[in-house]
């Protein structure tokens, strides 16, 4: 993490990778928020596991999260500067079990390959349905980072096959204050329906 921090702040002055790269209180908070997958689903990052981040962008979750397990990661992000400084980042932290890819995912370009698909900020919730219900084998989780009062649009959700919606409900300091923030689960059904 410390690798981590230095590249981060490095690339994030001149790339805007997050609002402040240069506080380390605050590139704390997002690494705790990151690695949150862990504490409540500790089993589905482990070897053998494929897991796809979408919507990179700094390596939140993404690479905090292939640092800390044995998965096997994909980290997908659109924007060049961006999935660059993941591929440096990704040297830099010595990570062997991440591939950095620089695309911005099609739901129909995408093949069921992974075990889960998990999302930080990346856009609509339907978006991330969509694509998460293409890239994932079926019983695979799709896991969204969420705040409480997020719509998360469950019937996207279930119209995509993503089935079992769970909520796993968190806090963390940021600052002199605490952050709610939520994790949304879905399995994929095995079957469509």
């Amino acid at each position: 993490m410390e690798r981590f921090g230095a590249v981060l702040a490095l690339w994030g002055a001149r790339t805007n990778l997050t609002a402040k790269p240069e506080d380390p209180a605050e590139i704390a908070f997002h690494i705790a928020d990151s690695l949150m997958p862990l504490k409540f689903m500790p089993d589905i990052l482990g070897e053998g596991m494929r897991v796809l981040d979408f919507g990179s962008g700094a390596g939140f979750p993404g690479l905090v999260l292939a640092s800390a397990c044995d998965a096997q990661f994909t980290l997908a992000e659109a924007r060049q500067k961006r999935a660059s400084f993941l591929k440096v980042a990704a040297a830099e932290m010595g990570l062997d079990n991440t591939e950095i890819l620089s695309a911005r995912l099609q739901e129909k370009a995408v093949v069921p390959h992974f075990h889960a698909v998990f999302s930080r900020a990346s856009g609509p919730p339907a978006d991330f349905h969509a694509i998460a219900a293409a890239a994932l084998l079926p019983e695979g989780l799709a896991i969204l980072y969420s705040t409480p009062s997020q719509r998360l649009d469950l019937a996207s959700a279930q119209r995509r096959g993503l089935v079992d919606y769970r909520r796993y409900p968190y806090s963390l300091r940021r600052g002199a204050g605490r952050v709610d923030r939520v994790l949304a689960v879905w399995r994929k059904a095995e079957k469509a329906a």
